[in-house]
């Protein structure tokens, strides 16, 4: 094989690629716009691997398509996180903090907020453009796991993204977030339901 037949395989193989992972990417997003609810049980995990330590809490997660998503705390009790009519707000051992939304400065609460939701309808690609990030999609044993990249690797703040969803269903099963000092956090959902009712005094906090 000559060097021309050589880059024209090597460019038939990265075209078959991208076609690949944009089918993938394609997949999540059309399952998950078949569902307008996402209730499910979850566990939090903010591991620092330098200092040794790692923060374990679990809860119940609530999602409303296209934009309200509640992740309300069992342990420790009373805790919340709530995204809804453009607003999020945390609510932490009794004190209750509202985060400024910025979309022209893309702050680091927006830019969370944006990755949250996206990552619960399966809108990849808005995930990837909050993140300004590169993706990566592969199927693997009745999964999707897909990897977001930073395009320029950042000192502070997170630098890549793992989520993995069902193939049957699109829900979503993980997400971590890694920064750039080796810190992570991964949330990790099970009795996943879908398309249940959730309740308007849920979401009242």
């Amino acid at each position: 094989m000559n060097i021309k037949q050589t880059i024209s395989l090597c460019l038939v193989l990265a075209i078959a690629a991208c076609t690949y992972a944009q089918t993938i990417e394609d997949n999540i997003l059309k399952l998950n716009k078949q569902q307008t609810t996402y209730v499910a049980q979850f566990t939090e995990k903010i591991v620092m691997p330098k200092m040794k330590k790692e923060t374990v809490k679990q809860g119940t997660m609530y999602f409303s398509a296209p934009d309200a998503l509640l992740m309300k705390y069992s342990d420790p009790d009373g805790d919340y996180s709530l995204i809804k009519d453009g607003k999020f707000s945390a609510g932490r051992k009794g004190h209750v903090q509202n985060f400024p939304m910025n979309e022209k400065n893309k702050s680091q609460m927006y830019v969370l907020r944006e990755t949250l939701l996206g990552s619960m309808t399966g809108d990849l690609k808005r995930v990837a453009e909050e993140n300004e990030a590169d993706i990566v999609c592969e199927e693997k044993a009745g999964k999707y796991i897909c990897m977001l990249t930073k395009q320029k690797a950042k000192t502070v703040g997170v630098n890549r993204l793992e989520l993995v969803y069902d193939k049957k269903s699109g829900a979503l099963l993980s997400l971590k977030l890694l920064q750039a000092n080796g810190n992570y956090t991964l949330y990790e959902t099970k009795d996943i339901q879908q398309g249940t009712q959730i309740s308007a005094d849920t979401w009242k906090m």
